[in-house]
């Protein structure tokens, strides 16, 4: 807006609500600053819009300013239908206040969680990508193998026991160090 600032419409986020399981919805909003920039393109709309001369809506324009200027420093504020309020703040500069937006325009979304026990899915972990199905079996709880070398100790204990006794019924004659004594009785 030639010699006021600039008017811009700009959209807020979506907003989770997830305790009511509601997805409120963007809400559009004017921002207002100082700062002037390029009018070229609301130019050219007014005049299409209008069916008129790029010139004679850029003259339009500027007058529509100039009106909104000498009307603020008149009275405490200038309305424009539907958009909001300019007014002179405290330190005496230019300000605006967008109107709200009805509620009517931005009714939130009932949201559902939705649960898909066996499908898998493409993920982001860091920067590689995995499934879900990959990451739970490599997050799952390992099962510790069992220590079990003393069930192979007894195993070779009991076989060399077993052949021990076999050696020494065989051979009941020789010492069990290997020295023979006969002894004769008489």
């Amino acid at each position: 807006m030639p010699g006021l600032g600039t008017l811009s419409v700009l959209s807020s986020g979506a907003d989770a609500d997830f305790t009511n399981k509601l997805i409120a919805a963007p809400k559009p909003f004017i921002q207002f600053t100082n700062t002037e920039s390029e009018t070229s393109g609301l130019v050219t709309y007014l005049a299409n819009s209008n069916g008129c001369h790029a010139n004679e809506a850029a003259e339009a324009l500027y007058h529509f300013c100039e009106n909104i200027k000498r009307d603020i420093t008149a009275e405490a504020d200038v309305n424009i239908e539907s958009v909001g309020n300019f007014f002179v703040d405290g330190t005496g500069t230019i300000s605006f206040k967008p109107e709200e937006l009805p509620v009517s325009f931005a009714q939130p979304v009932i949201a559902e969680r939705v649960i898909h026990l066996n499908a898998e899915h493409q993920m982001l972990v860091g920067d590689k990508e995995t499934t879900n199905t990959r990451m739970t079996e490599f997050l799952a709880p390992k099962t510790a193998i069992a220590d079990r070398w003393w069930i192979w100790a007894i195993v070779l204990a009991a076989v060399g026991l077993t052949l021990l006794a076999i050696y020494f019924t065989q051979f009941e004659n020789t010492s069990s160090f290997g020295n023979v004594v006969n002894y004769i009785h008489s």
